[in-house]
């Protein structure tokens, strides 16, 4: 029996555990990917307001489960409500929906080695870490790929590294101008010295000159005083004597001025001496730190030379898996490359919490699904539980045998790659960019996925099938591989393998399924 479980998104309080006058529509599941369903209600009740006040059916706000003999069938957030008449048009849109449109917004996170289902495991606890989000989604599987490397954190190391011995540089080299300063100032006061020193000599040897000019005249007045006294005539002698006596008093000064220059000039020379050894001694010190500052500048230029090779390891293998919240990736969308680059598939599982409702996204490495042949297999195949004529396309716009890529890197510094495939058809190239690709690894596994989609163009989008005893409702699901056949008019008799990408169960019986071509998927990771 179909009931609607009933509860407030934010807190998980159960409204009702059957609602009654829901009509519940045609559910559509995607792989990988958010399904919806559509249900409606009469107004009068969808108008209506909990036991807590609020709004029954509030976009965002509602929770809405359709459950059928405890077999839980759909369970999503009430996404949009249409005003119609009588009638209220709700769209429930699966739990995981809320992880689109939402950015990572925690502490950088930088992943090597990593399960990218961890890397999910994170993203949907991150998303519902905030308040008013929690709506208990959870994620379960492993794979065994890893992502990431750990060249990003040696990098980050090798950067930190560098910027130390740049800052002991600087810091080194700083101490090494100040003590060049130092001595360039000591060697000005010096040479003010020397000028000082130079000026007392001149002033010596001038005092040294006039010093010998009063001996020369004291010789003289003496010589005049011996003629003097041989005359006998006293006025001569005193004046001679006197004479004499003047001389000597010149000598006794000029010989006080030479001794006090000299003393002036040793005094000079005395602390011009003590400068001088002081130059020495400061230069021993700026030698000293020279030589430090050149070792520092060594130590720099290896640890330049290391990050630059870190730097290129890490552009050449794509470093770390990154998440920044500078750069407000969208977590749904994160979850939706790894899925692509792993590969794994993902779909939804509900179960019941004790009496409330659950769901987890589940994880499938290398895929959900299996290859539908042999005996009891369900088979697709039109005039017989196919109910709508196949129409298969093909656009030759789409056909490459060539595929050339261009990853992470600005121009010539960029990742490139080229992959082909000779197949008797004239060369085609499809060009694939992306910067998000920042490895040669990921680009050639992302190449020939590419090359192997645009191999074949002829497929169908999609079948409707009968509730046909050949294909019964839950003979298949998502991610298995179907034959689809039949004979198509002005075509002929068709018939490839697909892979089923959606199912959307309609209310007559029928099922609409949506299809890609099997060989547009590649398992595993990487390529040799």
């Amino acid at each position: 029996m179909e009931r609607f479980i009933i509860q407030r998104a934010v807190t998980g309080e159960v409204l009702s555990y059957d609602f009654r006058g829901m009509t519940a529509g045609a559910p559509t599941r995607v792989l990988s990917a958010v399904g919806t369903m559509p249900i409606t209600v009469p107004a009068a009740q969808a108008n209506s307001n909990a036991s807590d006040g609020e709004p029954l059916f509030d976009e965002w706000g509602t929770i809405v489960t359709v459950a059928d003999d405890d077999q839980i069938r759909f369970r999503g957030i009430v996404t949009d409500v249409s005003y119609a008449g009588p009638e209220w048009k709700l769209t429930l849109s699966a739990l995981p929906t809320v992880l689109y449109g939402c950015p990572y917004g925690d502490e950088p996170y930088y992943g090597a080695e990593v399960d990218p289902a961890s890397i999910v495991r994170k993203l949907v606890a991150h998303v519902q870490s905030f308040p008013d989000s929690d709506i208990g989604l959870t994620v379960v599987g492993t794979t065994p790929v890893r992502v990431g490397s750990f060249s990003t954190q040696r990098r980050i190391e090798a950067v930190a590294y560098y910027d130390e011995k740049v800052r002991d540089y600087k810091a080194e080299n700083k101490a090494l101008q100040a003590l060049r300063k130092i001595v360039a100032t000591t060697r000005k006061a010096a040479a003010t010295q020397r000028t000082s020193r130079a000026n007392a000599s001149k002033d010596l040897t001038a005092a040294k000159k006039a010093l010998t000019a009063a001996k020369r005249a004291l010789t003289a007045a003496k010589s005049a005083l011996t003629a003097a006294q041989k005359t006998k005539d006293p006025a001569k002698i005193a004046a001679a004597q006197t004479a004499v006596r003047n001389a000597q008093t010149g000598v006794t000064d000029a010989t006080g001025v030479v001794n006090d220059r000299q003393a002036a000039l040793n005094g000079r020379d005395g602390n011009l001496d003590t400068t001088n050894a002081r130059i020495k001694a400061q230069q021993a010190d700026v030698d000293a730190q020279a030589a430090i500052v050149a070792t520092m500048k060594e130590r720099k230029d290896k640890a330049s030379e290391l990050k630059s090779a870190a730097q290129q390891q890490e552009s050449e293998d794509g470093g770390a898996y990154a998440l920044e919240a500078w750069e407000a990736p969208d977590c749904g969308r994160l979850i939706d490359d790894l899925a692509k680059d792993a590969p794994f598939d993902w779909v939804e599982e509900h179960y019941w919490s004790g009496d409330v409702p659950a769901t987890r996204i589940r994880i499938a490495y290398p895929r959900t699904g299996r290859r539908l042949e042999g005996d009891g297999a369900p088979t697709f195949q039109q005039g017989v539980n196919i109910a709508v004529r196949l129409q298969p396309a093909s656009s030759g716009g789409d056909f490459a045998n060539t595929v050339f890529g261009i990853g992470a890197g600005e121009g010539a510094g960029s990742i490139r790659r080229l992959i082909s495939k000779r197949d008797g058809r004239l060369r085609r190239v499809a060009t694939l960019q992306s910067k998000d690709i920042k490895s040669k690894q990921d680009m050639v596994t992302r190449l020939q996925a590419e090359l192997v989609a645009r191999q074949e163009t002829l497929a169908v989008d999609s079948i409707v099938v009968t509730d046909h005893v050949n294909s019964p409702r839950g003979s298949y699901a998502l991610g298995d591989d179907i034959f689809v056949q039949g004979k198509v008019p002005h075509y002929g008799d068709f018939g490839l393998w697909h892979r089923i990408v959606g199912i959307t169960e309609n209310t007559n019986g029928t099922t609409e399924i949506s299809l890609q071509l099997t060989d547009s998927f590649t398992y595993g990771s990487g390529v040799e």
